[in-house]
């Protein structure tokens, strides 16, 4: 467990680094609108026998990761009950009260990996959603199995985030898992929208949110909405999309990020965006509470391998790499530096609530 506490926030915005949050203000009511993206595939020598992901590119962890930041827990297994039970503190601490998994398939090792994370969720009151990724071999057909599949085996957990929103794309009022749907531009339209009609009207009816910066990639396949989860999207952009789905009556979900950063993870198309000591963060989060969105979605709670986390890092140095955390970032002190996206986000969580009224 990460040993600094979780910086609290004045109402003037201003990061206080001299006092950092009570376990009471850590377990503050977390919001169902704003998810966060998670990623449950990284595994450990210690505890999964192998390393998994944290070596991607030929990193030779647990000193050298395919990451340009170093977790404060260090490299970590996604299985690990104790660590799943610390991040979700962390969440609580950032008020996100729900996750999008990364999914990848069935009998994937993501998979396998959402049994302890249900359990762990129920635990700490975190709701899941799905983010369900373009597996090899996936079609709009295979969607439609898997959606039920992941009902079959999760729809009666308190965990499982269900919501009553209906959309241009389904009237109904009855509360729906959410799905969010990255690979749906991959897809022929005709086919994704006969696969979501298939499910409409059926026990296994689901509020379905398609990756794309237009309304209309929604309303021609009959989804609920759309969401962006870029990280270099530029934030002026975001306005535009939330009012164009308010007027198609859609959900909406503009992803804010603190920045981006594959360097150590890629080969290729490599791109960077400055975190600027939390500015960038900001001003997405500006932009998304100024369009008046109805939801938030975090790009990511743990993407280490593009630089897009807000999971406690800290500056470190070993086997020839040096990893700068997030010393800087909002004028926190050296002790609440690791955690201070989780503050910040907490802070923008209260922002919104106050806006939304």
């Amino acid at each position: 467990m990460p040993s600094a506490g979780v910086g609290s926030f004045p109402d003037s915005g201003n990061p206080s680094s001299s006092s950092p949050a009570s376990p009471a203000a850590q377990l503050r009511s977390a919001d169902t609108r704003v998810t966060a993206f998670f990623y449950p595939w990284y595994g450990t020598q210690a505890y999964d026998g192998k390393w998994i992901h944290w070596n991607q590119l030929g990193h030779v962890p647990p000193d050298d990761i395919a990451s340009s930041f170093y977790p404060q827990r260090g490299p970590y297994s996604s299985r690990d009950p104790a660590v799943i039970t610390q991040q979700m503190e962390e969440l609580r601490a950032a008020r996100v009260g729900v996750i999008s998994v990364s999914w990848w398939g069935q009998g994937s090792l993501e998979d396998s990996s959402l049994s302890a994370l249900f359990s762990a969720a129920a635990v700490a009151g975190i709701k899941i959603a799905f983010h369900m990724e373009p597996y090899q071999g996936q079609t709009a057909a295979s969607i439609v199995s898997d959606i039920r599949y992941l009902l079959a085996r999760y729809g009666s957990s308190p965990a499982l985030y269900r919501v009553s929103r209906p959309t241009s794309g389904d009237a109904s009022t009855a509360a729906r898992p959410v799905f969010y749907l990255f690979g749906s531009s991959k897809l022929p339209f005709a086919d994704l929208r006969t696969a979501i009609s298939e499910l409409r009207g059926t026990s296994d009816d689901a509020i379905i949110l398609l990756h794309s910066p237009k309304a209309i990639s929604a309303t021609r396949v009959g989804a609920d909405g759309v969401y962006t989860y870029d990280a270099m999207s530029d934030p002026a952009a975001l306005a535009t999309l939330v009012g164009d789905c308010k007027s198609a009556n859609l959900l909406c979900s503009p992803s804010v990020a603190p920045g981006f950063d594959n360097r150590e993870a890629v080969s290729t198309g490599i791109f960077v965006v400055d975190r600027a000591n939390g500015a960038r963060y900001d001003s997405m989060w500006q932009a998304v509470l100024g369009a008046k969105t109805e939801w938030v979605s975090v790009t990511t709670f743990n993407e280490w391998h593009e630089g897009t986390q807000i999971e406690p890092a800290m500056d470190f140095s070993a086997a020839g790499r040096t990893y700068t955390g997030y010393e800087g970032a909002y004028a926190t002190s050296t002790a609440d530096a690791p955690n201070a996206y989780i503050a910040r986000t907490a802070y923008w969580v209260g922002q919104f609530e106050t806006a939304a009224g």
